[in-house]
């Protein structure tokens, strides 16, 4: 239930930012997702607080802003099953989508 940027995910932000800085022109959304557990409207704000927060992660690397766009999806994309364990963590994720 958290949108706090973990540590084990900074090496992964940073080879974004790392490509958002070598190809300038560079527009990409940012998506956040949730496993089913809990209501729609809670998991729809988390999903929104969870892409905008990776969103602030790389602006404060020095990324303009205005390159990304932001998402929540809640839980209506799960790319796993939902009634185990382990289908809801693979569904807890933040994708990348390129824009332009």
């Amino acid at each position: 239930g958290s949108a706090v940027v973990r540590a084990d995910s900074k090496t992964t932000l940073n080879q974004a930012v790392k490509v958002l800085q070598d190809y300038p022109s560079l527009r990409f959304e940012i998506s956040g997702h949730t496993s089913s557990e809990g209501d729609k409207a809670t998991n729809d704000k988390l999903s929104q607080d969870r892409a905008d927060a990776v969103k602030q992660y790389i602006v404060d690397q020095g990324v303009n802003g205005s390159r990304i766009e932001t998402r929540g999806y809640g839980s209506d994309q799960p790319i796993a099953d939902n009634a185990t364990k382990a289908g809801r963590e693979k569904n807890r994720r933040i994708e990348f989508k390129v824009l332009q």
